[in-house]
């Protein structure tokens, strides 16, 4: 098998003569595509460049991929985007139960992050203050978000 090329398909299939490349690209919602025929443009290398050449121009004028990234969606009940409640439960005791605020995101390598904050160690208005900060700068370091929330505390105070 060849190595895959982005935005560009072979399309062979067997008992029917048809062969070439489709090219696709999707922005907006819009898609565009074209076919181009081994025969019509004088083999498979011809018209692998001729499709490598479309989707190059039709990249080069396409605008940019919208990413569902911080955007806040119908499912998103907590009002901050990657912040969400959390509910721990020990089986092994009656009533074991805790809550908290997490912040979770992904990062650019598309390795998932997330920390928590217990609604019992922190207050949950400070818990939800630590996990959004927490979510805001992308940081697992529990030590770090608490000092910058402490910095915005004493920030707060003084101005007043």
């Amino acid at each position: 098998m060849s190595k895959a090329i982005k935005g560009i398909t072979r399309i062979e299939y067997e008992g029917i003569t048809t062969r070439g490349w489709m090219v696709r690209i999707t922005r907006g919602g819009v898609r565009q595509q074209k076919f181009f025929n081994d025969k019509a443009f004088g083999g498979k290398a011809k018209s692998l460049k001729a499709a490598k050449d479309c989707y190059a121009e039709w990249l080069a004028n396409a605008a940019p991929i919208a990413t569902s990234r911080n955007r806040k969606t119908s499912r998103n009940s907590s009002g901050k985007v990657g912040v969400h409640t959390v509910r721990n439960v020990d089986y092994r005791w009656a009533n074991a139960e805790s809550f908290g605020y997490c912040a979770s995101w992904v990062t650019e390598d598309g390795v998932r992050q997330k920390l928590s904050f217990a609604w019992k160690l922190y207050g949950k208005k400070a818990a939800w203050n630590l996990a959004c900060i927490a979510r805001e700068k992308e940081l697992t370091d529990r030590e770090k978000v608490v000092k910058l929330y402490q910095a915005q505390q004493s920030r707060a105070k003084k101005a007043k």
